[in-house]
């Protein structure tokens, strides 16, 4: 792959994966490293992946490694706890300045009740503006079962933003 043509891709698209990363993960530095995993692989796989279809190519890596990033921190925290309850306030202070105008902490707050799966459709439905079929083409995934998905996501979400006392572990349930 020639030199330029990778820089070129990393500058159109490094904003954008990395905001998925860091709105799936909710921590700088592993989306910082989940972003750097995404283009090391693009760097490897490039010959592979038509111009046309780089930028579906890369949010399909980036949402794959924020889950298999998600399910290696959950297994890390059964023997380690809990994270710091102060990292969501951390995070959307240090969120890019064009990205933290565009979901407020509380919803960012309530995206945690989501599944890491249902988080990214999300994300990639509302934040990245992608539609349900480039979504469904990206994860392999029913257009139907999507909108199934984002219908519970939604629910899940209002009941714990208008609920803000009760245990978000209950909310859990939108399908995920």
């Amino acid at each position: 792959m020639k030199r330029t043509f990778f820089q070129q891709v990393l500058r159109e698209h490094r904003d954008r994966v990395f905001s998925h990363a860091l709105y799936s993960l909710r921590d700088r530095d592993d989306a910082e490293d989940v972003t750097q995993e995404v283009f090391l692989r693009y760097w490897r796989t490039d010959p592979d992946v038509p111009d046309d279809r780089i930028g579906a190519w890369l949010t399909r890596v980036v949402h794959n490694l924020c889950i298999d990033h998600t399910r290696r921190r959950k297994t890390i925290r059964a023997y380690f706890g809990r994270p710091d309850p102060d990292a969501m306030e951390r995070l959307v202070a240090s969120a890019p300045d064009h990205q933290s105008d565009s979901l407020s902490s509380e919803v960012m707050a309530a995206m945690e009740a989501l599944s890491p799966e249902t988080r990214s459709i999300v994300l990639m439905h509302y934040e990245q503006g992608l539609k349900l079929r480039e979504i469904a083409d990206l994860l392999d995934a029913n257009v139907n079962s999507l909108k199934v998905r984002i219908h519970r996501a939604r629910k899940t979400l209002r009941e714990v933003l208008t609920n803000p006392g009760q245990p978000r572990l209950a909310a859990r349930g939108e399908g995920g």
